[in-house]
């Protein structure tokens, strides 16, 4: 008898022990999901463009000044692409060609030329340079591309939006298929 009820003590503790064990596996994984990251673009007043979304793209546009490049075309605009891979951000830098002054929705944008793309894979917290690319004018800090992976601010997380951006304090939100200037920051389509 005595050994039954020890069995039937052991046997209980131990399904105990599974389920908190369970439990607090379970809570870990709620409590901590994937990190979802931003990009901060270093501008004269930052901004920041919240990773793509399964199913969405936030891509970030600026003008640049006139200047010729080696092969003799001139470079218009710089569009920023940033998207969650993983627990890392890889953002895609293009350069593009053409009239901007004609770029009045996020399809205008596509009708300008690529000049050229690359792409760079970051952790959080981690910066670039874009060092192939200077004299962008004095919106960018030492007229340099440069930015680095941050998490995505609670506020912007809690509006639920899947294409935002952050400038000077200010959220920036151009909804699915729109463009918005934001702030003196750039342009943004989602």
């Amino acid at each position: 008898m005595r050994t039954l009820k020890a069995s039937f003590l052991f046997s209980t503790i131990l399904l105990f022990t599974f389920i908190v064990v369970v439990f607090a596996q379970n809570t870990t994984n709620r409590s901590n999901p994937q990190r979802r990251l931003a990009v901060e673009i270093g501008l004269t007043t930052p901004l920041t463009v919240n990773a793509n979304t399964e199913g969405h793209s936030l891509k970030a546009f600026w003008r640049i000044p006139a200047n010729t490049n080696a092969n003799g075309e001139s470079p218009s605009a710089i569009k920023l692409e940033p998207k969650m891979v993983g627990n890392k951000v890889e953002v895609t830098v293009t350069v593009l060609s053409g009239d901007t002054s004609l770029v009045k929705t996020c399809k205008d944008w596509g009708l300008l030329k690529v000049s050229r793309v690359t792409a760079y894979t970051l952790t959080e917290g981690e910066e670039i340079t874009v060092s192939e690319l200077s004299d962008l004018g004095s919106n960018f800090k030492n007229g340099k591309l440069t930015f680095r992976a941050v998490s995505v601010a609670p506020q912007v997380e809690r509006l639920a939006e899947p294409c935002c951006a952050s400038c000077g304090g200010s959220t920036c939100c151009p909804g699915v298929g729109n463009c918005l200037s934001c702030g003196g920051c750039g342009s943004l389509c989602c």
